[in-house]
């Protein structure tokens, strides 16, 4: 299963609070429904998952709305698989769109937006029904599609206010995105829609990602160091590891034994850093020449110099 479908299966998992569901309907209808008027007026909501058609369905039981016809088809054209249409019949298009916190033109009143809780809804119906989110052991990239920029706008700038989250706005073909680019951002983002496990899973990916950083810079910066002492530092445990496999360093006597441990153990520090493990502690020279006297060992044993 790809990260994404991962987040919407667990964003669909989220339990509902029947003070909020209508708001979370609104998310989905927002930016998937639309409003026909016929012989019948209904607003319909396509919906391309499975799961996010249970969720849908879900909410409109919370909202007592008995006035819904299911539809669903195979788009193997587009490989697109199962779709779901649902067809809300309604009796008064503005008493339906109020009760779901829309204005007379479809616009999200902005009161809605000014709690973080019903906000938090809103977003989740929107993110299930358009968004989409890259494996974070890939790249961190978070997107939410809509054919007009003026919600997307409101959006960004809630998210703004309320958690210091930066998103960006583009044209696209057909439409615009509200995208996000950094990590702990997204992993903000995930975790304010009810993404829970989702947001621990991109912070663990960034920290794994932090300590190879870390290492690598380390090993680079030894590597570097020792190139500038004449590679010493690489002999040293060349020689060691070469002693290690040929003999074993338990048969080596016990001070050279000890230093050679050490030094595998602390290939960053200096002769006199390393010198100062030792309790008394060791001289710069003292620490060398029983380092010298591995090498020795070693060459004899085939290890190159």
């Amino acid at each position: 299963m790809s990260f994404v479908s991962e987040v919407k299966e667990e964003l669909c998992d989220f339990p509902i609070e029947n003070s909020l569901a209508q708001m979370e309907f609104a998310g989905f209808l927002k930016f998937k429904g639309m409003l026909e008027i016929g012989r019948k007026t209904y607003f319909e909501l396509i919906i391309k998952s499975t799961c996010a058609a249970r969720r849908v369905k879900k909410l409109l039981g919370i909202m007592h709305e008995d006035k819904v016809e299911v539809f669903y088809h195979e788009e193997k054209r587009l490989k697109a698989g199962r779709i779901f249409s649902f067809r809300i019949n309604v009796d008064d298009i503005m008493v339906f769109l109020r009760k779901i916190g829309l204005s007379s033109t479809g616009k999200v009143e902005e009161r809605n937006f000014s709690d973080p809780t019903i906000f938090s809804a809103f977003l989740r119906g929107a993110f299930i029904s358009s968004g989409s989110v890259a494996d974070p052991s890939r790249h961190h990239h978070l997107e939410i599609y809509y054919r007009k920029p003026e919600i997307l706008h409101s959006i960004s700038k809630r998210l703004n206010d309320f958690f210091g989250i930066n998103g960006h706005i583009i044209s696209v073909q057909y439409g615009y995105r509200f995208y996000i680019k950094n990590g702990s951002m997204i992993e903000e983002f995930l975790n304010f829609i009810g993404a829970k496990k989702s947001s621990w899973k991109v912070h663990n990916i960034m920290m794994e990602s932090r300590i190879r950083s870390d290492v690598t810079r380390s090993m680079n910066f030894i590597e570097a160091n020792s190139k500038r002492s004449g590679n010493a530092t690489l002999k040293q445990i060349r020689a060691i590891m070469n002693v290690e496999y040929e003999l074993g360093l338990e048969s080596l006597p016990f001070e050279l034994h000890r230093v050679a441990k050490l030094r595998l153990e602390n290939p960053e520090l200096s002769l006199r850093e390393l010198g100062m493990l030792f309790d008394p502690p060791l001289s710069k020279s003292i620490v060398h020449r029983r380092l010298r006297k591995i090498l020795e060992i070693s060459q004899r044993n085939g290890g190159k110099g």
